[in-house]
């Protein structure tokens, strides 16, 4: 029923407000429950309208109640002309009473509440009482209502709504009469929407009703309201739905689908530069990202699926654009899980970040390299398998056993500080990954090779060997990955970064001193590297490096369950590999400063710790 007077503007959701059973959409069976209630005379004191927002909770309530104190009534069809159902609709009146919860939780307004139930209806012929967003009364104010709602007096009906059911008591949800209100579907939605831009004569496209209904999470009131605005844009040029993704600033599709392929590529520059317009336009990391869920979710739906139809009308993505999809070769299915995965994993981090902009710069630089990634995770050996699937159990003579294994261990590693190490000439080869031997712990300082007054020669193959020289495999990749090499003149390296946030990476002390090391070991002690910020005019030197990874760390040891024993032989935990045996000695020699525990952090945030070598400060 339209409530527009002469000269007052309503906003469409309550212009569009269903005032009878039959304007109610997407809600057939809880319709079809109350109608038959109301033919068969079997109504209830207290009812519970359940579901998420928008769906018609508040609204169907007030059609029960006009229904029910009709002059007609009890009739499914209220007349919508007597002085109840004006009531009703006009929200006034003294036999039904809306009340909100939120504002009203407290134990004196239940007791407020109570006292008003006692007085008899005066026009209808029940006293009915909406309590709105009743989930937000406090535990105080539920027990002093369990009395009324368990014997309430002759005809008077409490209806209850709310969001969130499970933060009602169980008992008072035992004593209602529960319907839940789903989600309306996206055809409904359109339909309904076409009805009302055709009564007001709002020139807009069905793309564009489409992306509305996609985007309001199955609410009427939302789609309503969304519509309301966009028709403020419809004056001049009809309403498309690149209009209502720029008006809810969702991201389209050719700006997704060219980071999607520079992503692929590994391109970790251009990339960031992607992102750093998407920003420009005024999206954040966080609705950067969920954008981005949806369109990687959308690609394996394409991917995944031979029907276009179909998947156009689940995606409301083109048929063009899903061809454009199918023929781009880097859109591998099983790449795009794996990058998808990654992402969602950053977007939990994101959502609770101080700063969002750098973990989403550091989600960019992790799914490029994702390949590299799942190639220098550490590989479960057989051995390593058993020891982790069959737990050691330690007696006394087992510890004697592993003490003398431990002497043998001892002894081979002081022959191989001894013994000359052997010169393995390095070679760069594109997609490869060298995996060396661990080497022995360096108890005495480096010692440097003094080169002659300038080291000269190709600036690529001197930055190659300076990076394999590079201890830790989180720097090195990074200066590999984000670093551009500019210039290497008189000793000296110029390095150049796209953004500040990488400039701030590479100075701090868990990068830079690293590379520095390197640096001295090939350059000598003269050795000094400078980094820059890189524009479009910076002239960068083209290097193709694969860098190479010694002594991949595993990300977990395994340490066998102790067993209380007697014997005095000193009680240590089994240890299953060289490494771990080496770090044990080291231990004994030098104090190393304790590790944090990671275990009850995420495991994304686990993996950022140790990928970066990070420490938690507060």
């Amino acid at each position: 029923m339209d409530l527009e007077t002469k000269n007052e503007y309503l906003p469409l959701f309550r212009k569009y407000r269903p005032q009878s059973f039959k304007d109610v959409i997407g809600q057939d069976f809880t319709v079809k429950a109350l109608s038959n209630a109301i033919k068969l005379n079997k109504i209830a004191n207290a009812y519970l309208f359940c579901g998420p927002r928008g769906t018609g909770k508040t609204s169907s309530a007030r059609i029960f109640a006009k229904s029910l104190n009709c002059i007609n009534g009890p009739t499914v069809e209220p007349c919508q002309k007597c002085q109840s159902c004006q009531d009703v609709t006009n929200a006034s009146g003294l036999d039904v009473i809306e009340i909100d919860a939120a504002t009203n939780r407290g134990i004196d307004d239940a007791k407020e509440l109570i006292n008003k139930v006692q007085y008899a209806p005066m026009n209808g012929k029940y006293k009915i009482f909406i309590i709105d967003e009743v989930h937000m009364l406090s535990k105080e104010a539920f027990n002093a209502l369990l009395k009324t709602f368990e014997e309430p007096p002759k005809n008077v009906i409490f209806i209850l709504a709310t969001t969130e059911p499970h933060k009602v008591i169980e008992t008072i949800v035992s004593r209602c009469q529960r319907f839940d209100f789903r989600r309306i579907t996206i055809d409904d939605i359109v339909k309904r929407l076409r009805e009302i831009s055709d009564i007001e004569k709002i020139n807009i496209t069905d793309d564009a009703l489409y992306s509305i209904a996609k985007n309001v999470s199955g609410g009427m009131r939302d789609s309503l309201a969304l519509l309301d605005q966009a028709s403020i844009l419809g004056l001049e040029k009809q309403i498309t739905k690149e209009t209502i993704e720029d008006l809810i600033g969702k991201l389209t599709f050719d700006v997704l689908f060219n980071l999607t392929d520079t992503i692929l590529k590994g391109d970790i520059e251009t990339s960031i530069k992607e992102v750093e317009k998407i920003y420009e336009k005024g999206s954040d990391p966080r609705n950067f990202v969920e954008n981005y869920i949806e369109f990687l979710r959308n690609i394996i739906l394409i991917l995944s699926s031979k029907n276009e139809d179909e998947v156009s009308n689940l995606t409301l993505i083109s048929k063009e654009n899903i061809q454009k999809i199918k023929e781009n070769a880097l859109f591998e299915q099983k790449k795009l899980i794996k990058i998808l995965d990654k992402v969602i994993d950053f977007y939990k981090e994101i959502k609770t970040a101080t700063n969002p902009y750098i973990w989403a710069e550091l989600m960019i630089i992790n799914i490029s390299n994702i390949d590299i990634l799942s190639e220098i995770a550490p590989v479960q050996t057989p051995k390593n398998i058993e020891a982790v699937q069959k737990p050691q159990i330690i007696t006394a003579q087992s510890k004697v056993e592993i003490k003398k294994e431990e002497i043998k261990q001892t002894e081979i590693k002081k022959e191989a500080e001894i013994a000359p190490k052997p010169v393995i000439e390095e070679k760069v080869e594109p997609e490869t990954i060298i995996e060396k031997e661990a080497e022995p712990i360096q108890k005495e300082p480096v010692k440097t090779e003094q080169p002659a007054a300038q080291i000269s020669g190709d600036p690529s193959k001197i930055w190659t060997e300076i990076l394999n020289k590079v201890e830790s495999i989180p720097a090195k990749f990074f200066y590999s990955g984000v670093g551009k090499l500019i210039n290497i003149e008189n000793n000296k390296i110029t390095l150049g970064f796209v953004n500040q946030n990488a400039l701030a990476q590479a100075k701090s002390d868990n990068k830079y001193n690293p590379l520095m090391k390197a640096i001295k070991l090939v350059l000598g002690e003269n050795g000094a590297i400078e980094f820059v910020t890189v524009t479009d005019k910076t002239k960068i030197i083209d290097t193709k490096i694969n860098v190479k990874i010694s002594n991949p760390q595993p990300r977990a040891e395994y340490q066998a369950p102790k067993m209380a024993t007697t014997n005095a032989v000193e009680e240590k935990p089994f240890v299953q590999n060289k490494e771990n045996f080496q770090t044990e000695q080291k231990e004994e020699n030098e104090p190393e400063t304790p590790k944090q525990d990671f275990s009850h952090y995420t495991r994304t945030t686990r993996e950022m710790l140790e990928t970066y070598n990070g420490r938690v400060i507060e």
